[in-house]
């Protein structure tokens, strides 16, 4: 049977032999199948598939993602910061060495050492209020016949009121970093403020004198005569003990910031220890019921409370408030700031006002002289044996107080002239104060401590209520480079402010009560302006607050066309 009858018949199929590797494979055509299938009548084929799913088959089938906008993709905000602004982290802080001399003066503090909170304003100025000037104050308020809740009124008052030049200058340094001086160069231009700048670095120096003038005394008590107004010991003790403090005082300011911010922290603890236990110590000469039955004064007397406060805490260290908070952190809040220099300026002044008003209001007689010889009073009115602890607390708080006078007269100094380092403004002002000494030795401590801090009050005044005000009406923070350099959008010279300098302080002088022997030539406005020197009125020194009110109005009547200019002139290089 052959292999194809075999097929047929359904039976094993043989394999096929494997082609030799010389024979050609061929392949059977395919079969055609009939399907007997026909298309309907009257139909037509459709070849092309857009009549039929309504797109090409090359073409994209519909997607969500065809949704996508195919525009130019709009620019990604980002935070701007001004050219001058150096941005950090967090880790890249840090807080300048202690023991490494501060460089910065003219120049803002660098961002990387600005970390500063807002609490460490407190322990600065407790360190510097927290003293024997306090107690003089309140004593003297009494000696003027002020009642006890007149003498918590008033002082509330004052310390309210010097938070105005205070505080504006804490919030102006907090933004700039840069010292009060340096800032008014907006105000009184950058050549024009030559002027204010002198003046301020005499008040440092002055003040630098008496409060030496006012640790000599406690020389005195420990080692000497302990009468009021005594002119101290004989054998030397009180310009050895006076320049010995200086010395330490001007080696800590020549570091600067770093360094002060730590030794007025342990000042801060070591003057309030002694201050309570002076207090306790002198609880026994308090008379409460004699104290409180003292009767009011009259409004001038109030009147002349708030001037007194307020040149003896707020104007002494109105040039001082930006050169604090320089250092500050600008992340955190200004009203924190202002918070905090209240409480470090108000509560200690408070205290030991109201606790001078009480001793002089129970030790009628002896009293009195607290309000111009502190410390020889209270050396007069404690115990024998405690001489020496007032000698402590008496270094302490002045050593405090020096300290910063002369890191202030640094920076003042350094205000005046580029090439003037702020280590050598430093030494300048601590040469200025041992100076100035010598005279008010030879006034005393009586007359330096009644007619001093007034005469000074009256520039510092003017000088602050224009700046207080220019602060308070811009709009921005002041403009660094311009305050640098000549040319940019603070002029040369302010000449209405400069001249409102000039002649408010000239007002002010001659609204003072005149006094005996060098300040005999003030009050010579009383006569002219039909004023009895002698009157209850004139007995309040309006010239303080006068000298201060013209200041301040000056700015808002005359002077806000000058700084919308001068912020115009800004405005383009802050939007860039």
């Amino acid at each position: 049977m052959s292999d194809r009858n075999m097929r047929g018949q359904g039976g094993p199929v043989p394999p096929e032999p494997a082609p030799g590797d010389d024979d050609a494979l061929t392949a059977e055509s395919p079969a055609v199948i009939e399907l007997g299938i026909s298309p309907l009548d009257g139909s037509a084929p459709r070849t092309a598939a857009t009549e039929i799913i309504g797109f090409g088959i090359d073409d994209d089938l519909p997607d969500d993602a065809d949704d996508v906008p195919t525009g130019v993709a709009a620019p990604v905000a980002s935070p701007r910061v001004a050219d001058d602004e150096i941005v950090l982290v967090d880790a890249a802080l840090a807080d300048e060495p202690r023991l490494v001399i501060e460089r910065y003066a003219q120049a803002p503090t660098p961002v990387v050492n600005r970390v500063g909170r807002a609490s460490r304003v407190f322990g600065l100025w407790f360190a510097v209020t927290a003293s024997v000037v306090s107690v003089a104050v309140g004593a003297r308020l009494a000696s003027l016949g002020l009642s006890l809740r007149q003498v918590v009124l008033v002082t509330v008052l004052g310390i309210v009121l010097s938070l105005v030049p205070l505080g504006l200058g804490t919030l102006a340094g907090r933004r700039n970093g840069q010292s009060t001086v340096m800032l008014s160069r907006a105000t009184f231009g950058v050549i024009g403020n030559l002027v204010p700048a002198v003046f301020a670095l005499l008040v440092r120096m002055a003040w630098g004198a008496l409060l030496l003038a006012i640790l000599g005394r406690a020389v005195t008590a420990a080692t000497g005569p302990t009468a009021p107004g005594a002119a101290g010991a004989r054998d030397g003790s009180v310009p050895l003990a006076a320049l010995g403090v200086l010395a330490v005082a001007t080696v800590i300011a020549l570091f600067g910031y770093a360094l002060i911010r730590s030794v007025q922290a342990v000042l801060a603890v070591a003057g309030a220890t002694l201050v309570i236990a002076m207090m306790v110590l002198s609880a026994g000469l308090v008379d409460l019921d004699s104290a409180l039955a003292a009767p009011d004064g009259s409004g001038f007397t109030v009147f002349g409370g708030v001037t007194l406060v307020f040149a003896y805490l707020g104007l002494a260290w109105a040039s001082s408030g930006a050169d604090l908070a320089r250092y500050q952190g600008r992340s955190g809040k200004g009203s924190a700031s202002l918070l905090w220099l209240l409480a470090g300026v108000g509560v200690p002044a408070l205290v030991l006002a109201v606790w001078g008003a009480v001793l002089v209001s129970s030790q009628r007689q002896r009293g009195a002289d607290l309000s111009v010889d502190p410390v020889g009073a209270l050396a007069a009115l404690l115990p024998e044996g405690l001489e020496w602890p007032l000698l402590l607390l008496g270094t302490v708080t002045v050593l405090s107080a020096l300290i910063l006078t002369l890191y202030s007269g640094g920076l003042a100094a350094a205000a005046l002239s580029a090439g003037l380092p702020r280590a050598a403004g430093v030494v300048l002002t601590a040469v200025g104060a041992a100076v100035l000494l010598l005279p008010f030795g030879g006034l005393g401590v009586r007359a330096a401590f009644l007619t001093v801090p007034l005469t000074l009050a009256i520039p510092v005044a003017a000088w602050s209520g224009l700046f207080s005000a220019e602060t308070l009406v811009r709009a921005s923070r002041f403009d660094t480079h311009s305050l640098l350099k000549r040319g940019g959008a603070y002029a040369d010279v302010r000449w209405v402010n400069l001249t409102a300098f000039v002649v408010f302080s000239a007002i002010g002088w001659g609204l003072l009560v005149p006094g005996a022997g060098w300040s005999a030539w003030q009050g010579y406005l009383f006569v002219p302006l039909g004023i009895d020197p002698g009157g209850e009125f004139a007995a309040t020194n309006p010239g303080v607050l006068v000298a201060f009110t013209l200041g301040l109005a000056t700015p808002l009547l005359a002077g806000i066309p000058a700084i919308r200019r001068q912020e115009r002139l800004l405005a383009p290089a802050s939007a860039r």
